[in-house]
């Protein structure tokens, strides 16, 4: 090989590098261990999010029907994980870009905009909850709540930017700290209840559906499970994407789930602080909430910058903006929506996005096991935005009439909708080849 050809291939190599393979198939000399992939995976998912939603569920049903509530829905998001995580493993593709096999070229651009949008929100409104819970723990905190939002969202900032390496730094620190204050709740819970004495005969006063409860617990960690991808693509074998993505999601989403209905059951309250507080525990809950917080939030980012490269890989600008700046722009814009104060107008964001990613995942599975007629060479594919279209409709019916586990419906919709559609109206081509042959560059 000539020096100017081993250059050019350092710089493309370089270039994949810096943009975090998004462009191509992470190298399998760039793949991670199985202890990196797990600690990385696991960061996401331990969120104050999931502690709170623990909370909510613990005080609305008896003990064992939260215990059901939690096992069933944690299973949906690990089978999410695992199936979408072997994907990513086999073909080396972020999540926007493994989209295209759906979408089109194009046509993932709505999916990535939409994966953009939503880790944005996501981090601003993250921005603005530890900008609060900074004011109630230290009343004599000088700082403003909105400048305060923006200082902690360039705080997950400087790791995001940093692409993989930086999500491996702050997941080792943070993984273990964050399972250890949880413990440490639980462990203060047994004392302060006399050994979890009348938790496991609860009575909720206001009681909710296990239905209910196992939709929020999907709805609300059903775009982690999605983006997931993200971070499995850098698995050596596919057994590390079954071990990390189960541990993970065990560790990350049913613990600090069940951690949170003991102290919800133990205070009679769902809320976070007003329960750790009232078990005397407000500082070990705000270095939880530090921990918890930063690992999904730089997540978050990350996913959002393969997110944009994806739009920007159907343009001239294709390369000519990394994964740093990127980054940064996405935390900037999300410092700005927490600045403005996204906190009041979570609600209806949540509830439109609890609609929209079901599908997503659904379609993925659906083309890879049953249609295997990926579409990532045609600019646009239709049916699968008419797809889109049906199951979310089916889901919001579902959600209205309190039909059933409506993300489940979504999903499910999405799968079977898109599988009828393919095999009745796609257009004939070559037979595809198979997933492990597949194009694995943009």
């Amino acid at each position: 090989m000539s020096g100017k050809t081993k250059n050019i291939a350092t710089n493309d190599a370089a270039n994949d590098q810096s943009s975090e393979y998004v462009y191509s198939a992470v190298p399998q000399d760039k793949r991670k261990k199985l202890l990196s992939l797990t600690v990385v995976l696991a960061g996401y998912p331990i969120a104050l999010s999931n502690f709170v939603i623990g909370g909510r569920v613990g005080v609305g049903l008896s003990f064992t029907d939260a215990m059901i509530s939690f096992l069933l829905g944690n299973v949906i998001l690990i089978a999410i994980v695992i199936i979408t995580g072997l994907f990513a493993f086999q073909t080396g593709l972020s999540t926007s870009v493994l989209s295209r096999r759906v979408f089109g070229s194009n046509g993932s651009n709505v999916f990535s905009i939409l994966l953009a949008v939503s880790a944005v929100t996501w981090v601003a409104t993250n921005g603005d909850i530890f900008a609060r819970l900074i004011k109630q723990t230290f009343t004599w905190w000088p700082i403003p709540i909105p400048f305060t939002a923006v200082l902690v969202i360039l705080l997950w900032m400087y790791s995001a930017i940093r692409g993989f390496k930086g999500l491996e730094m702050v997941s080792f620190l943070g993984v273990p700290a964050a399972i250890i204050m949880a413990l440490w709740g639980v462990i203060a819970v047994y004392n302060y209840s006399n050994n979890f004495s009348g938790i496991t005969a609860y009575v909720p006063a206001e009681p909710i559906t296990i239905a209910s409860a196992t939709s929020q617990i999907i709805g609300g960690w059903i775009f982690g499970a999605v983006i997931t991808p993200d971070v499995c693509r850098y698995a050596k074998k596919k057994s590390h994407v079954f071990v990390s993505g189960i541990v993970a999601f065990i560790i990350g989403c049913f613990g600090l789930q069940f951690a949170g209905a003991l102290v919800a059951l133990c205070t009679g309250s769902g809320d976070f602080v007003v329960a750790m507080t009232g078990i005397g525990l407000v500082y070990v809950a705000f270095i939880c909430a530090i921990f918890c917080l930063w690992t999904t939030q730089q997540n978050n980012i990350y996913g959002a910058s393969l997110a944009l490269q994806n739009l920007l890989s159907t343009t001239t600008l294709k390369g000519k903006f990394k994964h740093a700046p990127l980054a940064i722009g996405i935390s900037i814009l999300a410092a700005i929506w927490a600045f403005l104060g996204i906190y009041n107008y979570l609600s209806p964001v949540i509830s439109a996005l609890s609609v929209l990613f079901p599908p997503l995942p659904g379609m993925i599975i659906a083309e890879m096991v049953f249609v295997k007629s990926p579409q990532h060479e045609r600019k646009l594919n239709s049916l699968a935005l008419i797809t889109w279209v049906i199951a979310g409709v089916a889901g919001t019916i579902a959600l209205r009439a309190n039909f059933f586990i409506p993300p489940v419906v979504n999903l499910l919709t999405a799968a079977i909708v898109y599988t009828l559609l393919m095999k009745l109206f796609a257009p004939k081509h070559p037979k595809a080849e198979s997933v492990e042959h597949s194009t694995s560059t943009v």
